[in-house]
């Protein structure tokens, strides 16, 4: 099988229809592309959201949190408990090693209000490079948010029929409303930091020096705790925290979860100009590259949404619309270009 999450045929085939159909305390189970389960006790709702990749090297720590904590805000999880982490190390790891992951993924977890809770590290003879991945943990509801929560998605059906509400659909019937996709942030972020950190030493003979580390510090913009409490008022349901596979990726698992299709210009899709720089020395498309701290929204409020955003200083653009057809489609001038589902990330061809 190809690197990083299995596609979503396979997940059907092999996960999806050999789970057991019994719920047990499962509010709200997580499904492909949609990384967050939510557990209900009594009155309680809790919800855990898995990191959707394990990050791999010393400087991978921070991501997995991020990655983890996004799911979550994706699915209106606004204030975290804790984050539980999983670190796997080669036996020719030194504890130094074990002391940055820790201090990185403390770090990150405190810039998001939470804790790391439950921390288990260990050494195996299989592992080739340190492997980590995050599930946060959090309060799933409170007040309003519960009584709106529980008016409209009662069950995973429900929650499907409010995602296709805010894609303009009704039931199966599409109302023929088209909704506007909002991105935040740059497409790329997440890999642009990485491959600079991974690739200093390449990139600066060919770039100014002062460009990677710009670059590099993109992990300034991986949360997206900030602009998902402001979009969840104006897009119940229509959320996606872009992730592996990148925006390319996140566009398709919007329109999966929406059950509708989409147009997105590539032009309107934001980047910035380091990551297009790397993406060209390194031979990798920007488009399909790790993405965490970009947020997918839909919305026919795109204008009021924009404008919030924007008063919190969070860039964001318009950069497509849902169609009537089920066809998932970027355009490039007179180019159309159908999305692929079953792509690996093109961090991991360069792995």
């Amino acid at each position: 099988m190809r690197p990083g999450n299995v596609t979503g045929d396979i997940y059907d085939r092999s996960i999806r229809k050999k789970k057991s159909g019994k719920q047990n305390g499962i509010y709200s189970g997580a499904d492909y592309g949609e990384d967050c389960a939510i557990f209900s006790y009594e009155k309680a709702h809790i919800a855990a959201a898995l990191s959707q990749t394990v990050y791999a090297g010393a400087d991978c720590g921070k991501y997995a949190v991020f990655a983890a904590a996004n799911q979550a805000a994706a699915r209106g999880i606004w204030a975290l408990s804790g984050i539980l982490l999983r670190i796997l190390l080669p036996q020719e790891a030194e504890e130094g090693l074990l002391r940055r992951l820790m201090e990185d993924a403390e770090a990150a977890a405190g810039s998001l209000g939470a804790a790391l809770a439950d921390v288990k590290a260990s050494v195996l003879p299989a592992v080739r490079e340190p492997l980590v991945s995050a599930t946060a943990v959090g309060a799933a509801f409170d007040g309003e948010r519960e009584k709106e929560w529980t008016q409209t998605a009662e069950s995973s059906c429900e929650r499907t029929k409010a995602r296709r509400m805010a894609a303009g659909q009704s039931g199966s019937e599409n109302t023929g409303q088209s909704k506007q996709i909002i991105m935040t942030k740059w497409a790329g972020l997440e890999g642009s930091a990485l491959l600079a950190s991974r690739y200093r030493q390449r990139l600066c003979s060919r770039y100014p020096a002062d460009l990677i580390e710009e670059a590099a510090g993109f992990d300034r913009f991986l949360s997206i705790k900030e602009e998902a409490a402001i979009a969840k008022e104006l897009c119940p349901g229509g959320l996606c925290a872009a992730a592996e596979g990148g925006i390319f990726r996140g566009l398709w698992t919007l329109a999966e979860c929406a059950k509708t299709g989409l147009e997105a210009d590539l032009k309107r899709i934001p980047i910035r100009q380091e990551t297009v720089e790397i993406c060209n020395e390194l031979d990798c498309n920007p488009y399909e590259l790790l993405s965490n701290g970009s947020l997918l929204c839909l919305t026919d409020r795109g204008d009021v949404l924009l404008e919030a955003l924007k008063q919190k200083g969070i860039f964001a653009a318009i950069i497509g619309r849902t169609t009537r057809t089920k066809g998932r489609v970027v355009i490039n001038g007179e180019e159309r270009r159908f999305l692929e589902p079953a792509k690996p990330d093109a961090f991991y061809g360069l792995l």
